[in-house]
């Protein structure tokens, strides 16, 4: 491959494909690469890339909304910690135009349920659940399509920390992310407790870069890394190259 073949490949799975002019393009949309230095990704995979054992880390899967998100809150999740809530989940929609997210008043409308232990049970999964915490559902494309969220309100001392639970658990269905021990408490990307927690720069960067199409989607961590890999090797070989990723869906 020469440097001005390498000026027009993009990344489709596995494949390296390599655009010719006047060649009958494939389907799908070319989505130009967004590079991001080695402290960047370093940050972005120990949060993205959720897995329970050393040995399931390169098989970790990368999982995000395909469609938006459209959230009902059960009446009891009302006051302070709703309004607080929807407030955060609007600021969460503005991160990114790839990250939709609405509130609907019909249960039967959303593929988002947030409720509290003693309402109706809507997550089969969650009825034996004694903490708060969250079940996603999601394709085999790593696509997430619906999400229930529970939160035990007598564990709650206040408003203030129910408050906090819904965002953390909220922010973290948002791709399945782990938490980093590695991060300042004040962002929500840390994995330690703080009432002064905001929506902090790199918060707000690493999440548009997982609803970014400029990397691929869904893939394993040993798949992203190789491809960050041939990425970062061509643009070493050739500055001005273009890059590009193929997005079929």
């Amino acid at each position: 491959m020469t440097a001005k073949d390498s000026a027009s490949f993009m990344i489709r799975g596995n494949d390296t494909l390599v655009y010719v002019e006047n060649y009958p393009k494939a389907n799908g949309v070319r989505v130009e690469y967004e590079y991001k230095d080695s402290t960047f990704l370093h940050y972005y995979k120990d949060v993205a890339f959720q897995y329970k054992v050393d040995s399931l880390k390169s098989k970790a899967s990368m999982r995000y909304w395909k469609e938006g998100l459209r959230i009902y809150l059960s009446k009891s999740i009302f006051g302070k910690p709703k309004r607080e809530f929807k407030r955060f989940a609007k600021e969460i929609g503005e991160v990114s135009d790839s990250l939709k997210v609405s509130f609907v008043s019909k249960v039967e409308e959303s593929n988002y349920i947030i409720y509290a232990q003693g309402d109706f049970e809507y997550e089969s999964s969650l009825i034996n659940q004694k903490y708060s915490d969250f079940y996603l559902f999601w394709n085999g494309k790593n696509q997430i399509y619906k999400c229930a969220l529970k939160v035990n309100k007598k564990q709650m001392f206040n408003n203030e920390l129910l408050t906090y639970k819904l965002k953390e658990l909220f922010f973290k269905s948002l791709g399945y992310f782990s938490l980093s021990d590695e991060l300042s408490c004040d962002n929500y990307f840390s994995n330690c407790f703080s009432k002064n927690k905001k929506l902090s720069r790199l918060d707000k960067a690493l999440l548009k870069y997982h609803y970014s199409y400029g990397i691929c989607k869904g893939t394993t961590l040993s798949v992203f890394e190789e491809q960050q890999q041939l990425m970062k090797k061509s643009l070493k070989e050739n500055p001005n190259a273009k890059l590009y990723f193929l997005h079929s869906d």
